[in-house]
């Protein structure tokens, strides 16, 4: 665990051991009496802090170690390698999901039922339609994904395509100008008013 880097990426390492850590001892991002300094409003991105050690928070952790160790895996694995979302259409092909749980303090949530028995998460529960707005010297740059991709068919070629490009971080431009969707323009144009 001194590897990790206090992150939910998919190459984050040992990831998994704090999160069955703070799922054993019962915290919570709003669990205030766990901690020296507790949450502040006037200072949220630094409180609450410094986790109180005690028997129990000892206790959780060993609890964590033990069970990744009694199930072969390996304390420093990445995230990755643990957490995925499964491609039906692909002979169940595992996706490397970056995310947490929202309790773990997460904010990129990436929820499923619970680690399993073999020791994944499978996640089947997160963002859906993300879209960010910046600006350039042209004006407004739009990205966008569609983290479970479009299509529900898992015979389609759209059924896990964006949740892939959402796994790598690799966001979608989207057009902005007229030319720019004059362009990308797929079809034909159906006018519903005039």
């Amino acid at each position: 665990m001194n590897n990790w880097d206090r992150r939910n990426n998919t190459n984050s390492r040992g990831a998994h051991v704090f999160r069955e850590f703070w799922n054993k001892a019962g915290f919570s991002e709003y669990t205030n009496d766990s901690f020296k300094v507790p949450f502040n409003e006037a200072d949220p991105i630094n409180t609450p802090r410094e986790l109180k050690i005690t028997v129990q928070t000892r206790q959780a952790l060993g609890d964590a170690i033990a069970y990744f160790q009694n199930k072969g895996i390996a304390l420093d694995a990445s995230l990755g390698e643990l957490q995925y979302v499964l491609d039906a259409g692909k002979n169940n092909q595992h996706i490397p999901m970056h995310g947490g749980y929202g309790s773990e303090g997460i904010f990129n949530v990436a929820r499923g039922a619970g680690v399993n028995e073999a020791g994944n998460y499978i996640i089947n529960n997160g963002p859906t339609y993300m879209q960010s707005v910046t600006f350039d010297s042209k004006g407004p740059v739009v990205e966008a994904l569609l983290a479970y991709s479009q299509a529900g068919d898992t015979t389609r070629p759209y059924h896990r395509d964006q949740t892939r490009r959402y796994s790598d971080k690799e966001w979608i431009r989207l057009p902005f100008s007229k030319s720019e969707i004059s362009k990308q323009a797929v079809g034909e144009v159906i006018k519903l008013r005039e």
